[in-house]
C-alpha cells in the first residue's frame, strides 16, 4: 500500500504548499486522554533528535517558510508554505519531523504546559464555552462531542509515554495523506514526499470513529453558570445529514436562506426588528458523520428569555413552512457566489481534495456543488426542512449567570425540558 498523493499545480506562484494529512483526529483519542492528537502534533513539531525547537524555527525562517500543525475532530496535518527555490530543504525538514521527531521530554511538559493555558484561557471566551458544552451535550458525551484541545481534565493525565505511542499509531501509509499545491510539478513532489515515506509501515493502529450518532430526544438545556454575565451566548439546535445523504443539500440551502447572512430571516427578526443581539445565525456542519444544525446568537441576559422563545417558534413555522420562493433564490446565488472562494488558489483546491478524502464526501462534492444548489427546488428545500427541523427535539447550550437566569430560559423551553447547569470552570468542560 502506497501513501495517498494529491497535487495541484500553481505554476509562477513562487512558493509551494506541502502537507502531511493524517486520517484520524480527535475522535479518535483514548477515552480520558482527549487532546492527546493534537498534543502529540506539537511534540513532534517541538524537532528532531538533531534539531531543537529553537533551531527548527530559525531554520525555518531561514528558509522564507511558515509550519504549522493542526488538528480536527476526524483528522489532523503538519503543513508549511515556503518560497520555489527552498522547496527541497523545506520538504526534509517537514518530513524528519514526522519520521524521526525527537520526542523529548522536558519539549512535552512545555507543550503540555502551553496547551493547559490555552485551554484555560478559553474559560474567557463565552461563545467557546457555550459552543463547547453545546457539542457535548449533543453527542452524549461522546467522541463526536470531543474538543480537540482536550479539557484540562484530560491533559493533566497525558503522559509523553502517551504520545510516543500516539506518534506510532498516526505514522503508517494507510492512514497517511502526502500532498502538494503551487510552484512544484507533480513528478518532483512525488520524488520529494512519497519516496522518504516509503519506509512507514503499512498499517496504523489509530482508529476512525465512523459510528453513526444518536439523534437528541426532547429538549435538553445545559446553563453553563458563569458570574456577572449581562449577555449570554446561546448554542440551539440538534443533528443535519452529512454529505451525501438525503436532505442534505435541500437542508444547506434552506440553512444559509433562514439563518446564513446578514438578510436572513432569522437575523431580521431576532436583530432589525428587536435589537436583541448584534448577531443571528444557523449553520450546517458538514463532517464524516451527521453533525450539527445549529443556531447562535447572542442577546443581552435581561432578553435571553424572550430570545429563545422566538426562536423555538420560528423554528417550528420553518418545519412547518419552510423558506419562501424569495429567500431560496437568494440563498442559492449567495451560495453559488461565494463557492469560488472554497476554490480560489491551488492551496484552497487542494484542501477541499483532503477534505473530501478524509471526511468521505461524495466525490464529486464541491466540484457539483453549483448543479446540487441549483436543483433544489421550494419542494426540495421544504421536505428537507419538514424532515430535519425538529423544534421539540433540541439541545441547547446558554453561557449566563444561573441565578439570573435559570427560570427565564425554564420558561422559555418549558414543555418538560430537562435544564442542568454546569461551572464555567469545571475541568472536564
Amino acid at each position: 500500500m502506497s501513501v495517498r498523493f494529491f497535487h495541484e499545480p500553481g505554476p509562477g506562484l513562487g512558493f509551494v504548499d506541502l502537507v502531511l494529512a493524517f486520517d484520524a483526529g480527535a475522535a479518535s483519542d483514548p477515552d480520558g486522554r482527549e487532546g492527546l492528537t493534537l498534543l502529540t502534533l506539537r511534540l513532534m513539531r517541538c524537532g528532531t533528535a538533531r534539531q531543537t525547537r529553537a533551531e527548527l524555527d530559525a531554520e525555518v525562517e531561514r528558509l522564507g517558510a511558515h509550519l504549522e500543525v493542526g488538528a480536527g475532530l476526524h483528522r489532523v496535518s503538519i503543513r508549511g508554505r515556503v518560497i520555489r527555490e527552498n522547496l527541497e530543504p523545506f520538504a526534509r525538514l517537514l518530513l524528519g519531523l514526522l519520521l524521526e521527531p525527537a520526542l523529548r521530554e522536558d519539549d512535552f511538559a512545555q507543550a503540555r504546559r502551553l496547551l493547559l493555558a490555552e485551554v484555560t484561557a478559553k474559560r474567557d471566551d463565552d461563545q467557546d464555552l457555550a459552543g463547547r458544552a453545546f457539542r457535548r451535550a449533543l453527542f452524549g458525551g461522546g467522541r463526536l462531542g470531543r474538543p480537540s484541545s482536550g479539557t484540562v481534565a484530560s491533559l493533566r493525565r497525558i503522559t509523553r509515554d502517551d504520545c510516543v505511542r500516539r506518534h506510532r499509531e498516526l505514522c503508517a501509509r494507510d492512514t497517511l495523506l502526502a500532498a502538494a499545491a503551487g510552484d512544484v510539478g507533480e513528478d518532483e513532489a512525488r520524488r520529494l514526499l512519497l519516496e522518504p515515506l516509503a519506509v512507514l509501515p503499512e498499517r496504523s493502529g489509530a482508529a476512525r470513529c465512523d459510528d453513526p450518532p444518536a439523534p437528541p430526544r426532547g429538549v435538553r438545556a445545559v446553563l453553563i453558570d458563569k458570574p456577572e454575565r449581562t449577555q449570554a451566548q446561546i448554542y440551539l439546535g440538534h443533528l443535519g445529514p452529512k454529505p451525501g445523504r438525503e436532505h442534505h443539500d435541500g437542508l444547506l440551502v434552506s440553512s444559509v436562506a433562514f439563518g446564513g447572512t446578514f438578510s436572513g430571516r432569522l437575523m431580521q427578526e431576532v436583530r432589525a426588528k428587536r435589537g436583541w443581539s448584534y448577531g443571528a445565525y444557523s449553520r450546517l456542519t458538514r463532517s464524516r458523520t451527521d453533525d450539527s444544525w445549529h443556531i447562535w446568537t447572542f442577546p443581552a441576559s435581561k432578553d435571553l428569555g424572550p430570545c429563545l422563545q422566538l426562536v423555538r417558534g420560528m423554528l417550528r413555522d420553518l418545519r412547518r413552512d419552510g423558506v419562501t420562493a424569495e429567500e431560496l433564490a437568494f440563498a442559492q446565488g449567495y451560495i453559488i457566489g461565494s463557492s469560488v472562494f472554497l476554490i480560489d488558489t491551488p492551496a484552497d483546491r487542494l484542501e477541499r481534495r483532503i477534505e473530501v478524502a478524509m471526511l468521505d464526501f461524495p466525490a464529486d462534492y464541491y466540484a457539483g456543488l453549483r448543479g446540487r444548489v441549483e436543483a433544489v427546488t421550494l419542494e426540495r428545500a421544504h421536505a428537507a426542512t419538514s424532515a430535519c427541523v425538529h423544534p421539540d427535539d433540541l439541545v441547547v447550550a446558554v453561557v449566563c449567570t444561573a441565578r439570573d437566569s435559570a427560570d427565564d430560559v425554564r420558561r422559555a423551553l418549558a414543555d418538560g425540558a430537562v435544564v442542568e447547569t454546569v461551572a464555567f470552570d469545571d475541568d472536564a468542560l
